[in-house]
């Protein structure tokens, strides 16, 4: 599962030059995405391989040199700042200790924007993965064909949930699996601003850190993902 999702993470976002990055690049990526890509002129070494991004002495999003710039409010409410996309589509909550990896953020003919941040919860060894996708415009009459593909991406075979929020038009689901360290917490969704055809596809994704086994409570996570997915504002342009 880790090892997928980092490969399947950074397909989705290399947009230009398809899913074969040469052996140094993607070692960095994968550095880069599990918390390991240290500057020059930190002091402090990161301890442990691939294991995620510490939310108790690591970088934090304020401290972070390219996750700073999408911060255009701290301490919205305790644990959580106001995020931007850099098209300036759409803001949602990011957690303190979020960072969003420089090669996990790409643009596209100035209409798409696609950013992925992780956090972690180090104490409890869990390991948490948030992607979007801002459409500038999507056509009407596609609409369902762009639902039908999301499912088909995030694996769901299944009927969405539906619920009108935040101006939003919602369709939403989740489900349950499992990888060799313990259970993970997939939750999507696909969000609407039908005035002025903006979309914006979510996905959250909770499990284990690292290589130590972890208790996930799926009504607890999908609370987190929750939260996360209202607090979503596709902004006028």
């Amino acid at each position: 599962m880790k090892k997928w999702l980092i490969l399947s993470t950074l397909c989705a976002v290399l947009l230009i030059g398809g899913c074969n990055p040469a052996n140094n690049d993607q070692q960095e990526l994968e550095e880069e995405v599990n918390g390991e890509d240290i500057q020059e002129d930190d002091d402090v070494e990161q301890e442990g391989e691939g294991e995620g991004l510490d939310n108790e002495g690591d970088r934090l999003a304020v401290e972070h040199e390219f996750t700073k710039s999408f911060i255009v409010e701290t301490d919205v409410e305790p644990g959580f700042h106001q995020m931007r996309g850099e098209l300036n589509g759409f803001e949602m909550l990011i957690p303190e200790n979020g960072i969003i990896p420089s090669m996990l953020h790409a643009i596209e003919n100035d209409a798409v924007e696609t950013l992925i941040y992780t956090f972690n919860n180090k104490s409890k060894k869990k390991q948490y993965h948030v992607k979007l996708m801002y459409y500038q415009k999507y056509p009407e009459e596609v609409k369902q064909n762009y639902l039908n593909v999301f499912k088909d991406e995030v694996g769901f075979d299944g009927d969405y949930k539906y619920v009108e929020a935040n101006d939003l038009e919602i369709y939403h689901e989740s489900y349950e699996d499992e990888d060799e360290y313990g259970p993970v917490l997939k939750y999507f969704g696909y969000l609407f601003l039908k005035d002025q055809n903006h979309a914006i596809p979510y996905e959250f994704m909770a499990m284990c850190q690292g290589k130590e086994e972890c208790d996930i409570s799926f009504e607890e996570e999908a609370e987190m993902a929750e939260k996360l997915m209202y607090s979503i504002r596709l902004l006028d342009q």
